[in-house]
């Protein structure tokens, strides 16, 4: 009898310890209870332009990973540096893993911001998905991001296209491409959107990098299905490495991820640790906007103080 009270009492503490862990999760790490929208729409503002709508330039803020780390005031600062943008584009991991006060706190801090009124352009990261075997986007994204319906056909995921002025821009959701099928019908897709797009300049924003510069980040289906293809687009923007890298045409950007460490030997014209956001402007037909003769220029600075770091001028292929 003893020894069955020895087995049984380490289970019951065990489990109760659990229970109690689960109830107070909230409470010792720090996160308050999830703000409810009741009654109220919670979506972002999704660019609709006109072809003929563009003033002298179009300028899009690029985000990298955030990680539910910046605040309005964060989001005031960047609209205050940046007061030209007409679009925000963001590659992904805007908010943290499996909790829907992630997705909640996300678009509360943004709405008090003086970005709220401006469209959107997002990706889903690795972070908008939940962990495990199947692997789900986030319930709350489709309420939140009301990308158009024009992705991949029987492909899972938020993959989309949206043509601005002068400008497609594709959004690889590259969460469901560990599949084959996935992969290839996605890649179909991509390279029939290229071809389609005529004389716009074509960026591709996608969450995991093509060529990665963070260690143990490389991500090889990506790598050997994608490199050819988005070799060919102006512009392919993406995230998840937690470093700034460019090697032209991709760039990879993390705004305010904890920065990882680089790897040791890195293929890249430019690479830094540094937390950074992009500027990407598109002249409306007047080269000599941007200079050297280019109609797209992507420009990188410091989100500690604005200093410019780098500068892409993009020539049309």
């Amino acid at each position: 009898m003893r020894r069955w009270i020895k087995i049984i009492v380490p289970i019951v503490l065990l489990a109760g310890g659990a229970i109690i862990c689960a109830i107070r999760w909230q409470a010792w790490f720090g996160i308050p209870a999830e703000p409810q929208w009741r009654g109220e729409e919670m979506h972002f503002v999704f660019p609709a332009f006109e072809q003929d709508s563009t003033p002298e330039s179009l300028d899009i803020l690029v985000l990298g990973d955030i990680h539910s780390q910046l605040t309005s005031a964060d989001y005031d600062s960047l609209a205050a540096r940046v007061p030209q943008a007409d679009i925000v584009a963001q590659a992904g991991d805007w908010m943290e893993r499996g909790q829907h006060y992630y997705q909640q706190l996300l678009f509360r801090e943004w709405t008090r911001s003086a970005l709220a009124n401006i469209p959107v352009i997002s990706c889903p990261g690795n972070h908008e998905y939940s962990k495990g075997l199947h692997k789900t986007l986030s319930p709350l994204w489709s309420e939140t991001f009301t990308y158009p319906a024009n992705g991949p056909k029987a492909v899972p995921g938020a993959s989309y296209f949206v043509d601005l002025p002068h400008l497609r821009f594709i959004v690889i959701d590259t969460n469901p491409l560990n599949r084959l099928v996935y992969l290839t019908r996605t890649l179909t897709w991509l390279r029939e959107l290229q071809k389609e797009a005529q004389d716009r300049y074509v960026v591709v924003m996608m969450h995991h990098p093509v060529l990665s510069v963070g260690k143990g980040r490389a991500n090889p289906m990506v790598y050997s299905a994608f490199r050819h293809a988005l070799g060919e687009a102006d512009l392919v923007i993406a995230g998840h490495d937690h470093s700034y890298m460019r090697h032209t045409p991709f760039v990879v950007l993390n705004t305010a991820g904890k920065p990882k460490q680089q790897r040791k030997h890195i293929n890249a014209e430019v690479s830094d640790t540094i937390p950074v956001y992009g500027v990407l402007t598109v002249a409306n037909d007047q080269p000599s906007i941007i200079n050297h003769q280019s109609q797209m220029v992507f420009r990188v600075f410091s989100l500690k103080d604005g200093e410019l770091l780098d500068s892409l001028y993009v020539d049309h292929h």
